[in-house]
C-alpha cells in the first residue's frame, strides 16, 4: 500500500501535483470543472496521459465518465445523501462509502478495500491522504478522489475571510473578485 497526497480543491490556482509520503512528485492533475464536456486529465510526472475524467451532465446530480488508457472504464454520478454517502462506480463495480462530516471515504470492490481517503495537514498545506492497495489502480483512484473533493460541502472546507478590497465569488473553478466600484448604483 502506498500513500499519496494532493492538495484540496485548488484547480483555480492551477494544476495539482500528487506526491508520495517522501514528497516526491508522481502525477500531475490538470483541467477544470463546471461545464459540460469539461475534463480533468491525470499525467504521469514524465508526461504520459494515464486517466481522464469527463463531465457529461450538469445540474444538481452531475455525471462523470472515467477513462483509463483512453478507454471508458466507468462512470460516477452524485447521489442525494444526508450524512453518509454511498456512490456506485459503474463498470468498475466499485462502491464509495464515506461521510460528509469527516470528509473520509473508502472505496471497495466487493469486500476488498481499494482505497481510503482522508483529509490531513501536510507541510504543503491542507491535503487529502490516499492509501491505495494496488499501484495499477492509482490513476483511477486519484480521479475519483478529485471528484469527491469537488463534491465536498463548502461548509466543510476551511473558512476564509473576504478581502477588504472586494468580494470573492467562485463560479465552478474560476475565481472572480468584485470590487466596490463594480457595484451597481442604488436608485
Amino acid at each position: 500500500m502506498r500513500k499519496l497526497y494532493f492538495s484540496r480543491n485548488s484547480f483555480a490556482k492551477g494544476a495539482r501535483i500528487v506526491r508520495d509520503a517522501h514528497n516526491q512528485s508522481h502525477y500531475l492533475l490538470v483541467g477544470r470543472w463546471g461545464r459540460r464536456q469539461d475534463a480533468l486529465s491525470l499525467y504521469a510526472i514524465q508526461g504520459e496521459l494515464l486517466a481522464e475524467i469527463k463531465q457529461t451532465t450538469l445540474g444538481l446530480l452531475p455525471k462523470f465518465d472515467l477513462y483509463y488508457n483512453r478507454q471508458n472504464v466507468g462512470s460516477i454520478s452524485k447521489t442525494l445523501g444526508f450524512w453518509h454517502e454511498m456512490i456506485y462506480v459503474r463498470k468498475l463495480r466499485w462502491f464509495v462509502m464515506g461521510s460528509l462530516n469527516t470528509e473520509s471515504y473508502r472505496i471497495y470492490h466487493g469486500t476488498e478495500l481499494v482505497m481510503s481517503m482522508q483529509p490531513v495537514t501536510t507541510t504543503n498545506g491542507e491535503a487529502f491522504e490516499l492509501v491505495i492497495s494496488d499501484p495499477t489502480t492509482e490513476p483511477l483512484c486519484i480521479c475519483i478522489a478529485a471528484i469527491l473533493d469537488h463534491w465536498q460541502k463548502p461548509t466543510n472546507r476551511r473558512q476564509q475571510r473576504l478581502p477588504e478590497s472586494g468580494y470573492n465569488v467562485t463560479f465552478g473553478e474560476s475565481n472572480y473578485t468584485l470590487h466596490p466600484h463594480d457595484k451597481l448604483p442604488q436608485p
